[in-house]
């Protein structure tokens, strides 16, 4: 056996030959219960980041726990085409050679992105199996592959026959650089330090109403002014009509409770076309729809000089003349959030334009019911309140997509006219039977056909054998950012489809962060790959931090030591298993934990410690409290089973005591159950070189000890040997005497196993009597002596440091001004700090 683990040597491996016995394949068939997890596809948009490896390891802890207790686990692999993303990645790569989608055209750019699907998607696989992921690559899915193509169409057509789905023109968050609509919840908000503009709107009649602006370029798509009801000031206008000043346009002034009365002056011009809050007071008060901006973000003004310029070409402009004319007041700083896409970072106009709309009133209120009657938990449970929130103030929904990449709206017009939605292409019309159809260009939004992943991945809308065995699934694990735009989605297409919700928990894992507390990216250099990671510690290393940070915190800053720390521990149980099966002659013991163990304490305490221990991981798999698990296995094996038992056990296994191998074998043979599911590979690996037939370690069962192993006054006694071992450890340090050699004395009142085994641990001779000239004990009735040596000049140096300590802290006490003046704290500290300083001298003087 190598001296050290090399995850290189072993992780391939071991994933080829769990693969290739098709032990992640889940059959349908199978009595067992059943237990699905339906893994969030990543974007197949490039490689993986810190995010996907954690949220991974969390997935694939669960399902290796769950086939360990019995279940028939089904692992969905699968990505996602991201439609906006996916296109902007490409037409990056398209302006590196300069060309555009336009350019190529439809045809030769959709044969652009198969080629980018078939390659990022084969790395998107190989990164999942170098993270370990036990999935099921038999039942590999993807969001444009044919069969999830028409689920999707048939969610389309079914919401359309319902009446659910309409088309209408409204106020939308539009990406001039992507010319598409995009959702409220993909917007990046962003701080901007801009111009607060002050405009003077003569009133017809005389007078005049100052409005602060920060974009004055909107000032041209003006079809009101709105003033607050409450606002003293402005009472005396509402009714009355402001001109619009270098248009002419006549401006209603309305009074509306929208309108702030603390922002700039009090007054606000109404733009409906190019504000939401302001299309909503131009709704209540029938005001007039004007769209400022053309789709690429252009000033989209007839008639007017400023048409066809940029935005801020305009605003400059516009600024220019306002001050020509003296309607310009006053300009100040002005810092507010700005909108960008978070796909390209444009910053986002609102535009009124006709999109393609799903109506949420009826899925939302089924889902609040089945929030009401417990059927979906949230782990931790403050997520609920996010989720319902949300819900509740939830708005018709935005599903169409001006982009060339995604799933077709399955709507088609005849050339008379008539408008066909059916889930495959139509020959002809229906009503007329013409053969000349033209599809809709919009595609759909990407977290519609996301929407239904963990029910049309199994096969929907056909009832297949998966559906059937495997819906609904038992959990969804992902960030915080999008329980709305996608676990609230899945949960009402679930309901409203396949009439359940589609998973009974939600676990919400903490956000990967840079060192810095920035966000990690490559764009910013904050970005980590795990692979890098993989390559220098392991994939177990990387698992176990992922473990012990997913649901510790709602955002973990990322710490590379931590990592490291767990590439350690790997070796310490490398090593563990090396050094026992170095012991001499064969286990008796065909199947470890068969021998009777009760005439050694050491025997007794470790395995009542691995029940203990067994019992905390399993707790904290269950209540996803990864943590705890991890913690617990990584105390028990290093502190517990490495540092006291098998030094406790070192001569009995020298001498081949077959009932300390029984007992050692026993407790890694568990140990590598309880820490599979967190580091499968060395496990696997270790488990496979312990004595007797092996199967695999990931289809073995999990660890059931019954308690029968649990025995409380044998914790208790093996905590007195470890505190008195401690002590006598102390002191030798305290002596500066050597490791090993001196005399422990217990009074016959000890235990006589708790003392031998002290004195075994501590490296002294167990002794009848004891001069007085030994160290009394704190922590049991009886005194240490250790020989004089090497350590001598230790002992004076750190007497002469005491000594000089003293000294200084009796001058500052022998003060009367330092005692007039510091506060009673600082004088009781010193006093104290003094008398411990005797204390120790008058230690090291006597040796007691």
């Amino acid at each position: 056996m190598p001296k050290a683990f090399d995850p290189q040597a072993v992780e391939a491996g071991w994933y080829a030959r769990w693969e290739a016995d098709a032990l992640f394949v889940a059959d349908p068939t199978s009595d067992k219960p059943k237990f699905t997890m339906c893994f969030p596809p990543p974007n197949i948009t490039g490689e993986l980041h810190m995010g996907h490896a954690l949220q991974t390891a969390i997935y694939d802890l669960i399902a290796r726990f769950k086939r360990m207790t019995g279940q028939e686990v089904l692992f969905l692999p699968g990505y996602d085409h991201a439609a906006i993303a996916t296109q902007n990645v490409i037409e990056k790569q398209l302006a590196r050679e300069g060309t555009t989608k336009e350019e190529l055209g439809r045809e030769r750019f959709a044969a652009r992105v198969e080629a980018w699907y078939e390659q990022v998607g084969a790395t998107i696989i190989n990164q999942l199996r170098l993270l370990g992921a036990s999935m099921d690559w038999t039942r590999l899915r993807f969001t444009m592959d044919s069969q999830y193509v028409r689920s999707v169409m048939t969610a389309f057509v079914a919401f359309y026959e319902r009446d659910w789905i309409y088309r209408a023109p409204r106020i939308v968050n539009w990406c001039p650089h992507d010319r598409s609509a995009i959702s409220d919840l993909e917007i990046e908000w962003e701080e901007h330090q801009d111009t607060l503009y002050y405009i003077r709107y003569p009133v017809e009649g005389g007078g005049e109403v100052v409005i602060a602006t920060v974009r004055p370029e909107t000032m041209l798509a003006d079809t009101g002014v709105a003033v607050n009801p409450e606002d003293q000031r402005y009472r005396h206008l509402v009714g009355k009509t402001a001109l619009l000043p270098l248009v002419g346009r006549k401006l209603p002034i309305v009074a509306d409770d929208a309108v702030e009365k603390d922002f700039g002056t009090g007054a606000l011009k109404v733009t409906p076309g190019h504000d939401p809050m302001d299309y909503e007071i131009g709704q209540r008060h029938g005001l007039e729809i004007l769209n400022g901006m053309h789709e690429d973000g252009s000033m989209n003004v007839p008639g007017l000089p400023y048409d066809g310029m940029p935005a801020l070409e305009a605003r400059k402009r516009i600024v220019d003349e306002l001050k020509a004319q003296g309607l310009l007041v006053k300009e100040e700083p002005y810092s507010h959030e700005v909108g960008h896409c978070d796909r390209c970072h444009a910053v986002i106009e609102p535009l009124i334009s006709e999109q393609w709309w799903l109506r949420m009133d009826e899925m939302r209120d089924k889902a609040l019911v089945a929030s009401a009657a417990g059927k979906v938990r949230w782990h931790p449970e403050r997520y609920e309140r996010t989720y319902l929130d949300w819900l509740r103030g939830l708005r018709d929904w935005n599903i169409g997509r001006q982009l060339w990449l995604g799933h077709r709206v399955p709507v088609y017009r005849c050339d008379n006219g008539h408008v066909v939605v059916t889930v495959d292409p139509p020959g002809e019309c229906p009503e007329c039977r013409s053969t000349s159809l033209i599809q809709d260009p919009d595609v759909l939004d990407t977290w519609f056909s996301s929407a239904l992943w963990p029910f049309a991945t199994l096969g929907w809308p056909d009832d297949t054998e998966d559906l059937e065995a495997f819906y609904p699934t038992d959990m969804n694990c992902t960030a915080r950012e999008i329980i709305n735009l996608w676990v609230s989605r899945m949960i009402m297409t679930g309901i409203e489809f396949m009439g359940e919700v589609p998973f009974s928990d939600v676990v919400i894992h903490c956000q990967v962060q840079a060192a810095d507390g920035r966000r990690m990216s490559k764009s910013l250099g904050t970005g980590v790959d795990p692979r890098d990671l993989i390559t220098k510690y392991g994939t177990d290393a990387l698992r176990a931090w992922a473990a012990s940070v997913a649901m510790s915190s709602q955002d973990v800053r990322f710490d590379e030591t931590r990592v490291e720390g767990y590439r350690r521990f790997c070796n310490k149980l490398w090593n563990a298993t090396r050094l026992l099966l170095r012991s001499p002659g064969t286990p008796t013991a065909r199947a470890p934990g068969t021998l009777e163990a009760r005439e050694y304490l050491e025997d007794r305490w470790i395995l009542s410690r691995l029940s203990a221990a067994a019992r905390d991981i399993t707790a904290g798999i269950e209540s996803f409290t990864f943590q705890d698990s991890i913690n617990s296995a990584y105390g028990f094996a290093w502190n517990e089973l490495c540092d006291w038992y098998l030094e406790a056990v070192k001569d009995r296994l020298r001498d081949g005591d077959p009932v300390a191998q029984d007992v050692a074998y026993f407790c890694l043979d568990n140990l590598f159950r309880l820490l599979h599911p967190f580091m499968p590979f060395v496990t696997e690996e270790l488990w496979s070189r312990l004595p007797g037939e092996r199967d695999y370690l990931m289809r073995v069962g999990w660890p059931d000890l019954h308690d029968r192993f649990v025995d409380p006054g044998a914790e208790e006694e093996f905590q007195k040997v470890m505190a008195i071992v401690e002590e006598v450890r102390g002191h030798r340090q305290a002596a500066g005497a050597p490791s090993r050699g001196g005399k422990l004395h217990l009074d016959r009142s000890s235990n006589d196993s708790i003392a031998r085994l002290a004195a075994r641990l501590a490296h002294v001779e167990l002794v009848d009597v004891l001069d007085a000239q030994g160290t009394p004990l704190a922590v049991a009735p009886g005194r240490v002596a250790f020989p004089a040596g090497s350590g001598d000049a230790r002992r004076d140096k750190e007497r002469k440091r005491l000594a000089d300590d003293l000294a200084k802290v009796e001058a500052k006490l022998a003060n009367p001004d330092f005692q007039a003046k510091a506060p009673p704290e600082v004088v009781a500290n010193l006093e104290e700090r003094a008398v411990a300083a005797r204390a120790a001298l008058e230690r090291l003087t006597t040796g007691q």
